[in-house]
């Protein structure tokens, strides 16, 4: 009986190898010859090594390569040239090494800059021939330091000679009133006021003190209240700069409430001027809309038009209307035809009547130089007809010619 069970595991083992060599044969296809191709083919990213030499099926229980390895919550995914896993302490490491790493190219940059300004700011005091190191801005008598990098204003009166009160473009104490102007040029170098009224070179500030670019408004932004691009948009989302609620606009009240994501203030940043206000009869006292005086031939703001928001306010002199800017200020709109452009188009007739007496205008000047064109033609044919008939008067048939009656002596 032992030999009769030893004989069928022995048999039951080489059945065992046989199916699994017939299910290698089965499952292994070699991968047919592509087309042939002048570039070589792009090398597999899931690329695996194998270290006994041998190829064993996947069991149903193993994880998948691209499954999420335990106890990675603390891995951060980075994506730049290739991807990265590296833990949260890595990867704040390498944005510090990079930050430090953009810094010090700035601080190299800036510092070529400011030694290029300073020699050439003293190459300049020293081309004008003033000894004193004195120089006049927009009529403003200001004192070069010694490294060139700050303008000191001069107060009251001193005495100069006739050359360098030329040098000095006629300054002197009648604009001590005057206020320094908040940026300045001298010989191509910028300059910003300080506190005490002095002006200091830009490449000398420090980095608190130099003044930071805006980066602009988020048009989607302004004009929806949202971006899809989010953080990662390259402009500025301002929540107080942003359109009116058109619900909000017209009835008073908007059933999103603090959800909104547009604007609920009725300011002139957002809304226009009051219609009847600007015709000087509005007797509403409870008038929701600003009342601002504006010129009806000032011609229309852009930004208030497409975005529905302008920065300036009150200040703004043109007029806040929901008009195309392009029709209404030039009476053409490229992309009226196409449809690209939904603003409304209305027409006027003060527009029509400019537009109407600048055609009018054009076809009299086209007809001024026609007729010029007409009367020089004339010209040329009167002279070639008085050529012709000088050469015809050479001509031995002129009796021929005459109509009189010729007499003869004898």
């Amino acid at each position: 009986m032992t030999e009769q069970a030893d004989l069928q595991a022995r048999i039951a083992a080489i059945a065992g190898r046989i199916n699994q060599r017939k299910y290698q044969q089965k499952t292994y296809a070699p991968q047919p010859p592509g087309p042939w191709t002048p570039y070589a083919r792009t090398t597999h990213k899931n690329r695996t090594l194998v270290v006994n030499g041998g190829w064993t099926p996947a069991k149903a229980d193993q994880t998948l390569a691209t499954d999420v390895p335990p106890g990675s919550e603390g891995l951060i995914s980075m994506r730049s040239t290739n991807q990265q896993l590296m833990t949260k302490d890595t990867y704040a490491r390498e944005q510090k090494h990079k930050q430090d790493i953009k810094e010090q190219r700035r601080a190299v940059k800036r510092q070529k800059r400011n030694t290029e300004e300073q020699h050439r700011i003293l190459r300049h005091i020293d081309a004008s021939g003033v000894a004193s190191r004195e120089m006049a801005v927009e009529g403003i008598r200001f004192v070069l330091t010694a490294d060139g990098s700050k303008l000191i204003r001069v107060p009251g009166r001193q005495k100069y000679t006739s050359k360098e009160i030329d040098l000095l473009n006629g300054a002197d104490s009648s604009i001590a009133s005057k206020e320094t102007p908040k940026r300045a040029k001298v010989a191509g170098v910028e300059f910003y006021r300080t506190k005490h009224g002095n002006l200091i070179r830009a490449s000398a500030l420090t980095g608190a003190a130099r003044p930071i670019k805006k980066t602009p408004q988020c048009e989607h932004f302004t004009k929806n209240g949202t971006c899809p691009y989010g953080p990662c948009c390259r402009f500025t989302h301002d929540p107080h700069k942003v359109a009116i609620c058109k619900d909000f606009q017209k009835h008073g009240a908007c059933p999103r409430g603090d959800n909104c994501d547009l604007s609920h203030e009725m300011t002139y940043h957002r809304v226009p001027a009051c219609a009847f206000f600007v015709r000087g009869n509005c007797t509403n006292s409870a008038c929701r809309y600003p009342h601002i005086h504006v010129s009806p031939a000032a011609p229309v703001c852009r930004p208030f038009a497409t975005l529905g928001f302008c920065a300036k306010g009150p200040e703004c002199d043109k007029r806040h209307v929901i008009e195309c800017p392009d029709y209404a200020n030039h009476g053409v709109c490229a992309n009226r035809e196409s449809g690209k452009c939904q603003l409304p188009h209305p027409d006027r007739a003060s527009i029509l009547r400019k537009a109407a007496e600048r055609q009018a205008k054009m076809a009299a000047e086209e007809d001024l130089s026609s007729d010029e064109d007409e009367d020089d033609q004339g010209v040329v044919d009167d002279v070639d007809s008085d050529i012709e008939d000088a050469v015809m008067g050479n001509d031995s048939h002129e009796l021929t010619q005459q109509q009189d009656f010729v007499a003869f002596s004898t």
